[in-house]
């Protein structure tokens, strides 16, 4: 048997043999030369003119992008710094009313700290407060002679 072959160049696939189809997508004679082309060549085919399609596409995606970045919105030409539109009297008025219930929200969940008056001032801040409860459970048992006495002032030398 002897094949007969069709020289196609996929490179330029407007030029087969030689003919300009004068089609630039290389749409042209599809229906015909699918018939000549082997399974391999087709789908190659099928492949750059499905590449010559998203080439088309994304080019005129970039214009479109190019367009948008080159004119700013409409209401954005129109704004200055630091002016905004004016605000409707019933819109602050919501507004003020949100911020007052989630304040008094706020105070409603927060819990005040028993104070105790009879208990020794004995820290300067909070925080040195929970370090001397912390040394008092270690070692209170041991120093409580020697807090006894610095109370009386026996302790002290005359």
């Amino acid at each position: 048997k002897r094949r007969v072959g069709i020289h196609l160049s996929f490179d330029a696939p407007d030029e087969r043999d030689g003919v300009e189809s004068g089609n630039d997508d290389g749409e042209g004679n599809m229906g015909e030369e699918s018939a000549y082309l082997t399974g391999r060549k087709k789908k190659l085919f099928e492949l750059r003119l499905k590449m010559n399609e998203a080439r088309k596409a994304n080019q005129s995606a970039m214009v479109a992008e190019k367009k948008k970045t080159e004119a700013p919105p409409a209401e954005s030409q129109n704004l200055q710094c630091g002016k905004g539109p004016k605000l409707s009297d019933d819109k602050i008025e919501r507004m003020v009313k949100e911020l007052k219930d989630r304040d008094e929200k706020h105070q409603s969940f927060s819990r005040r700290r028993k104070f105790h008056e009879e208990k020794d001032m004995d820290s300067i801040n909070d925080r040195n407060e929970h370090f001397n409860k912390k040394i008092e459970r270690a070692f209170g048992k041991y120093s409580l002679e020697i807090k006894n006495n610095l109370e009386r002032a026996t302790a002290l030398p005359d």
